[in-house]
């Protein structure tokens, strides 16, 4: 026994001493190999230049300035994709910590990446405060997550304004200069007594309202106090809330609405046909109005939205925390969205600006011949230099669904408003369950 012992002891330290040098040793080079070609790559590829991927969704960012990064930056190979059913795979690939670009477009419910906030780069690290200035305050504050960290560049933004048709108007016995109608239309009431008024000369052939949810939404959009409080307090029970409600209550029973509901083929033929004379929305609706209404060339004005300055939608642009080069990341986001290239973008695919510069610039105030010569971008622009700082939570796109689903059952289907509204708030109280 003990020599059998002794014999497996050395066939055993044979074969172990055999099966490392041409097994595990080789394996050792390989995977060393390998670690090395990663460290490689993370630091240039092939061409000797740092490799970058962007996600982005079709109409987030011009893609002529995405054409010129690698021009702009000749140290970078940047590789953007722009990918359909965006967030779902942005979702996927958050949640499993796999596949993350090193820049990212985040939608307008940038309150929805608040609990992912440590995927995200925190912009002030790599030098975002340095370009803080430049920007919208409100549009900034909405890309800080509620510990302070910065997530998100301001790319576009939603101020809203009345849209509305200049000949229908007149013929309604309505003033059509938009300092006028503004001057005549300044809160939400006159609104709607312009919309039975409109509605009345034409015999109904035409409404100021396109439909209900759009009152709700807008007023909305003008409010300081959205849903939730920071500290996640449960608000939207409250006054000023139930005004809203009120209000849009007020357009349905007063038939001052068309009940057509917007991006829908319904939609587009009523803004060609006249159907639709005029609606609160926001700037990015210009291009939708001119899609829909071709033949409406030169009837359309833009005046100050009634209730005060309000924001509708605008997305924003992030560097992410699986990125392994992030000042890098971040010098490529911070000048996609630069003034300069914010005005590019404004020129190309009417994408509203978020910074000053851009705002400001003879470039973006130009006469408009499709809105009768006016020049409609300093209307958006009074309306965003003023818009008051809010805050989004996580919860709010839910909630807002609970809301305006019982909205188009008031408007559609003849719901009782009391008790679309004590529904609205119990759906609503159901989703902060979830």
């Amino acid at each position: 026994m003990p020599g059998s012992f002794a014999y497996r002891r050395v066939f055993s330290s044979t074969v172990t001493r055999r099966w490392f040098f041409s097994g595990n040793l080789l394996a050792l080079f390989s995977l060393l190999s390998l670690v090395l070609m990663s460290l490689a790559s993370c630091a240039s590829n092939a061409s000797g230049k740092i490799p970058l991927t962007m996600w982005y969704y079709n109409g987030g960012v011009d893609d002529n300035v995405v054409a010129r990064v690698n021009q702009a930056f000749p140290n970078i190979d940047l590789t953007a994709v722009k990918v359909n059913d965006y967030e779902n795979k942005v979702r996927t690939a958050l949640a499993g910590h796999s596949g993350i670009p090193d820049i990212l477009f985040v939608t307008s419910d940038v309150a929805n990446y608040y609990p992912d906030e440590d995927q995200f780069l925190d912009l002030r690290t790599v030098g975002a405060d340095d370009i803080k200035s430049e920007y919208l305050p409100w549009k900034w504050n909405l890309g800080v997550a509620p510990d302070g960290r910065v997530i998100a560049l301001p790319t576009d933004t939603g101020p809203t304004a009345l849209f509305y048709r200049a000949d229908i108007f007149a013929k309604a016995g309505l003033p059509t200069d938009p300092a006028q109608v503004a001057a005549s239309i300044k809160t939400w009431d006159d609104y709607l007594q312009a919309a039975v008024t409109l509605k009345n000369a034409t015999h109904g052939s035409s409404y100021l309202i396109d439909n209900a949810q759009t009152v709700f939404i807008q007023m909305l959009a003008q409010s300081r106090t959205q849903f939730l409080t920071p500290s996640g307090k449960y608000v939207a029970d409250q006054q000023y809330m139930k005004t809203i409600w009120d209000m849009t209550a007020k357009a349905v029973k007063l038939g001052a609405d068309a009940k057509v509901q917007v991006r829908t083929p319904a939609w587009n033929e009523a803004v060609s046909n006249g159907y639709i004379a005029g609606f609160v929305g926001a700037a990015w609706m210009k291009q939708l109005v001119q899609t829909a209404g071709p033949n409406t060339a030169g009837q359309w004005r833009v005046a100050a939205a009634p209730g005060g300055p309000g924001n509708y939608g605008g997305s924003f642009l992030g560097v992410t925390a699986a990125t392994q080069h992030p000042k890098e990341a971040f010098e490529v986001a911070k000048w996609i969205e630069s003034p300069a290239n914010q005005l590019v973008a404004y020129q190309d695919i009417h994408i509203y600006p978020s910074t000053y510069a851009a705002l400001d610039s003879a470039v973006a105030n130009q006469n408009e011949s499709f809105y009768g010569g006016q020049d409609t971008t300093s209307v958006f622009a009074a309306a965003a230099k003023v818009i008051p700082t809010f805050y989004e939570s996580p919860y709010d796109r839910a909630i807002n669904t609970a809301f305006t689903d019982q909205v188009d059952l008031m408007d559609f289907q003849g719901k009782d408003p009391t008790q679309a509204w004590n529904d609205a708030q119990r759906l609503a109280q159901r989703e902060l369950l979830r």
